[in-house]
């Protein structure tokens, strides 16, 4: 038979045209697809070569079709074709968007996505259990994406039970790969400490095969908070209304009072009454009357003439007293100024010198101004304490430089480690990958030798690049 990719623009069936190779393996391969009842629609078409055992393959695929849960992708058809001369089953399924594979070659997953992938995983594994069979193949290759939901493959299933404990175990590697972007995984591996909760419980306990598909789906339930499991409070007894009170009998209203008096008119101005020359109205009346006309000037002089001439009396006796009163004050002050220097004198004298109090005690100077002994700081600034982990300021070696390394592997023993190290120096030379083992501690792959902080980055970047692990990180041996 051709290579798988040589199919491309096939018809199978005389339906379904090959379009696209989506993935190969082995015997079998995806091809993109579609449906053209009524309308083109698209599919994904799974082609197995089935040489000697058709029935069976045929058999394992209509047990598939008949599974309906929404973990699993689904397959609308199952038949049988030749190929250049070879017979290949061919199961139709759902279109498949991408895998969890492809997803983890450029980037790890997060706790939530994580959490979905392992719910499908779960969700999935359980409906194929319930009916006898097995899946085979958990990893994350068999994850797939489709419209928005993630889906087990269930194209491989097998019709015995005999491996449903690897499928549950296959839940922890495939976790375990999703976290780290690592297919590698040993029940010793430290890096699962790093997976966060609850998923590095899941991935130790399933990996070692001692929780079942049950315990790991009670692990993903999320845990309530101890307000939700605190009963409610009893309901209180009701409590019999009291018996009705007699009704009261009415007060009475409060007799009328004695309507108050009412208040004394406001006096409003009058417009005055014609006056008899002689006669002058009293001074209270004159204040509450309205402005005077012009034409009742000349008879209002006349009437005001005598007041007007006993005002220069009272002016005179305020006066006097008050001069009285000044007086007095300059002959009654005592005479405290001391007596005046004659000009002459005052020039041909030298000045006094200042007293000697004044120069024993000095007028004190700010405080403010001289730095106290608890600003030492402030005076004389003193270098800040290094970090023994910040680069730059870590604590020195031998040499009296901070000791820099890339670990891109732990192991337990030398054994492994120093195998490790022969891979990495046979495809990558120039990495100069060594045994690390700091004072009986674990051995660690270390790449590039001892360095500074800002070589050991750049050596980081470079062996990430060359295909060591996406966790590689690097650490101050300096201590």
């Amino acid at each position: 038979m051709q290579f798988w990719n040589e199919l491309e623009g096939q018809v199978i069936d005389g339906v379904y045209p090959l379009r696209r190779l989506v993935r190969s393996e082995g015997r079998s391969a995806w091809f993109e697809t579609e449906t053209s009842d009524p309308r083109p629609v698209p599919a994904t078409i799974s082609l197995t070569e089935a040489l000697t055992d058709a029935d069976e393959v045929v058999a394992r695929l209509e047990a598939a079709q008949h599974l309906n849960h929404p973990n699993l992708v689904s397959i609308t058809k199952v038949g049988q074709v030749r190929v250049d001369n070879t017979l290949v089953v061919y199961a139709l399924m759902e279109p498949i968007e991408q895998s969890l594979s492809d997803v983890l070659q450029s980037q790890a997953l997060t706790a939530d996505e994580g959490r979905e992938v392992a719910e499908a995983l779960v969700g999935g594994l359980t409906a194929i259990h319930q009916n006898g069979m097995s899946h085979g193949r958990v990893e994350a290759a068999s994850v797939l994406a489709t419209q928005e939901t993630v889906k087990l493959r269930s194209d491989c299933l097998h019709l015995s039970a005999a491996g449903q404990g690897d499928d549950v175990a296959g839940i922890g590697t495939t976790l375990f790969h999703a976290f780290t972007q690592r297919k590698g995984l040993t029940a010793t591996d430290a890096q699962i400490n790093r997976i966060p909760a609850p998923f590095a419980e899941i991935i130790r306990n399933s990996f070692a095969r001692r929780w079942t598909l049950a315990q790991v789906s009670n692990a993903l339930k999320p845990v309530l908070p101890v307000a939700s499991v605190i009963p409610p409070p009893p309901v209180p007894t009701p409590v019999p209304a009291p018996p009705p009170r007699a009704a009261t009998p009415p007060v009475p209203p409060p007799p009328p009072r004695a309507a108050a008096a009412p208040p004394p008119p406001v006096a409003r101005p009058v417009p005055p009454a014609p006056r008899p020359p002689v006669s002058t109205p009293p001074i209270a009346e004159r204040l509450t009357t309205p402005p005077i006309p012009a034409a009742r000037a000349a008879l209002l002089e006349e009437d005001d003439e005598p007041v007007t001439k006993r005002r220069p009396f009272a002016l005179y006796g305020a006066i006097a007293v008050v001069v009285l009163a000044i007086l007095g004050w300059l002959l009654m002050r005592p005479h405290s100024e001391p007596a005046p220097a004659t000009a002459p004198q005052t020039a041909a004298q030298p000045a006094a010198p200042p007293p000697a109090v004044a120069e024993e005690a000095p007028a004190p100077k700010p405080t403010a101004a001289k730095p106290s002994a608890a600003k030492t700081p402030a005076t004389k600034p003193t270098a800040a304490k290094p970090s023994p982990l910040s680069p730059g300021t870590a604590a020195s070696g031998a040499e009296g430089r901070a000791i820099w390394r890339v670990v891109a592997y732990t192991y337990k023993g030398q054994t492994k480690a120093d195998d490790m190290v022969s891979k990495i120096n046979e495809k990558h030379s120039n990495l100069g990958a060594e045994v690390f083992s700091p004072k009986g501690g674990d051995y660690l792959v270390t790449v590039g030798g001892p360095m500074d902080h800002d070589q050991a980055t750049k050596m980081l970047d470079k062996a990430r690049r060359a295909g060591l692990p996406e966790d590689s990180y690097v650490q101050n041996f300096s201590r």
